[in-house]
């Protein structure tokens, strides 16, 4: 056999998915140490950004299953999900204690789950790190997410909780923040959230974390622990709207809110912070006695003009670009799931003040 210098095994190995790399460490020294390298994965994290794995979830337990949007077959017409596509997660990686949680975050592969204590779970790797205690009731808790600060090489977990404020007329609110640093395995107060954000999940997307809220958008840079405030899309009416998200999805921030009077919308970021660049994406009139009121994007290929969108247990794939629509379900899956796109990830978790070095094979 001819030789191959490392760098070009390093080339190829990067572009394949979480999974198989995973496995692929057991195959000979060489892959083991590329594998295993920190630069690896962080490369390796920054391709699976515009993964097309869908994640589902069980609302009523922690199995988690997968399946590639590759594998529709973008046929007109209503379809069902062959079942030899779709993956069942690692469960067993969680112990029988852990089986009734929370989904709470998702970054880069890796989920924040909550049971008493909240803790960060890899369910590829089967790792799971629980968070150093804080102070704080989670009665009190107005917003989360889970994130990674590029420049530390670190996962950050935010937690805003409200506090009151007596003043010399009035009593207010006021919403504190605390950040976990897995590096550190500690707690850090920074400066207040500036509002309540509408919908307590955030969402990371290059370096930062977002909360849709009725003044604008809440942006949390994870590297300078610093808020700001982004402009919402043109022509939002938060009378007739009851639902708000926000979800980074093909390298894009993309908002989405339902109406009572049966209209969805979204809109994608193209220009982070400036107002003008809030472009419409898909906008969608439906019967609210018909259909779920609480439909939801789950997925945008933006080279390709195609959007899923998630309605109760079946979801339907929109072609923007040939304005088309295909219909498909998953059979054997629980109705009541929720989804989202979520690679595998690489990072262990097991390992203190190093979050991207890889175990023993």
């Amino acid at each position: 056999m001819s030789y191959i210098p490392p760098e070009l095994h390093r080339n190829i190995l990067v572009r394949l998915p979480a999974e198989s790399l995973f496995r692929f460490r057991c195959v000979c020294k060489l892959w083991l140490g590329i594998i295993d390298d920190p630069s690896f994965i962080r490369a390796h994290t920054n391709n699976e950004l515009y993964s097309h794995t869908l994640l589902l979830v069980n609302r009523l337990g922690p199995t988690l299953y997968s399946f590639s949007l590759d594998s529709l077959n973008y046929i007109k017409g209503p379809q069902m999900i062959d079942p030899t596509c779709i993956k069942r997660l690692i469960e067993p990686s969680l112990p029988a204690k852990l089986q009734n949680f929370f989904y709470l975050a998702f970054c880069n592969g890796l989920i924040l789950i909550s049971q008493q204590n909240w803790r960060i779970w890899n369910p590829l790797t089967g790792d799971i790190h629980k968070l150093s205690r804080h102070y704080i009731s989670h009665d009190n808790v107005v917003g989360y997410g889970l994130g990674y600060d590029g420049d530390a090489d670190d996962y950050k977990v935010v937690m805003i909780h409200k506090s009151l404020v007596h003043g010399i007329i009035n009593i207010n609110f006021v919403y504190k923040t605390i950040v976990y640093s897995l590096k550190s395995d500690s707690w850090s107060k920074i400066q207040n959230c500036p509002c309540i954000p509408r919908d307590s999940r955030g969402t990371f997307w290059n370096g930062a974390l977002y909360w849709p809220s009725n003044a604008g958008v809440i942006a949390l840079h994870l590297g300078t622990n610093s808020y700001c405030m982004l402009p919402l899309p043109p022509t939002v009416n938060f009378v007739e709207c009851f639902c708000v998200t926000l979800d980074a999805l093909d390298g894009y921030l993309i908002y989405s809110r339902c109406y009572t009077m049966g209209t969805f919308d979204s809109w994608v970021m193209k220009d982070n912070g400036v107002e003008k660049s809030w472009i419409k994406l898909i906008s969608l009139q439906y019967s609210p006695d018909g259909i779920s009121l609480r439909l939801r994007l789950v997925a945008y290929l933006s080279s390709k003009e195609q959007v899923l969108v998630q309605m109760d247990s079946h979801f339907l794939w929109f072609d923007i670009g040939n304005n088309s629509v295909l219909k498909f379900s998953i059979p054997g899956i629980p109705n009541i799931i929720s989804s989202r796109i979520c690679p595998g990830s690489l990072v262990r978790l097991n390992v203190r003040g190093s979050v991207s070095g890889l175990g023993s094979c």
